[in-house]
């Protein structure tokens, strides 16, 4: 897993993430032989309102991110990111927020799966409207909505963790 470089003053969050052995097993490639590392931004505009996708895996809306790619810096991950998810081209600022991530299978043994990855989450912006859903995300049905937000809304995925750090 490739390692963040930011800022040590970017505050830092540690997230355990319960999932299935196999499911846990299938990120093993991209955290052991990739990154390791998702890039997201949080993405306002000229009117103080925020985009947020909701997207295959959230349960709920998330700021628009994805996997950094071997050799890709991470503020431009991010750019491609929010290309690729709203139609935006947004202009990225520096990190809010880098989630420690451990993926931890959820049968409990001597033998429980254990990966560590980063996800960081950077500030930005960008105007303009967003495309038709369809036309989203980097493979057909990757991105199930995306709009842009007056306010946070209660549906965000995993709330506690990250509204506080979405808030303009």
């Amino acid at each position: 897993m490739t390692t963040v470089d930011v800022p040590p003053s970017v505050p830092r969050e540690r997230q355990t993430i319960r999932l299935p052995p196999a499911k846990v097993d299938s990120f093993r490639e991209w955290i052991v032989e990739g990154t390791g590392l998702t890039a997201a931004a949080r993405v306002t505009d000229s009117e103080g309102r925020i985009v947020l996708v909701r997207n295959r895996w959230s349960d709920g809306w998330i700021v628009p991110g994805g996997a950094v790619e071997p050799d890709e810096a991470l503020a431009d991950a991010a750019r491609r990111e929010v290309r690729e998810e709203t139609g935006l081209e947004a202009t990225i600022d520096d990190p809010l927020l880098v989630v420690e991530q451990t993926y931890v299978s959820k049968v409990v043994s001597d033998t429980t799966v254990r990966l560590s990855a980063q996800f960081v989450v950077f500030d930005a912006r960008a105007d303009g409207s967003i495309p038709d859903t369809e036309q989203l995300g980097a493979e057909p049905g990757e991105i199930e909505a995306a709009r842009w937000f007056e306010t946070l809304p209660p549906e965000l995925h995993e709330d506690d963790l990250f509204r506080p750090y979405l808030r303009g």
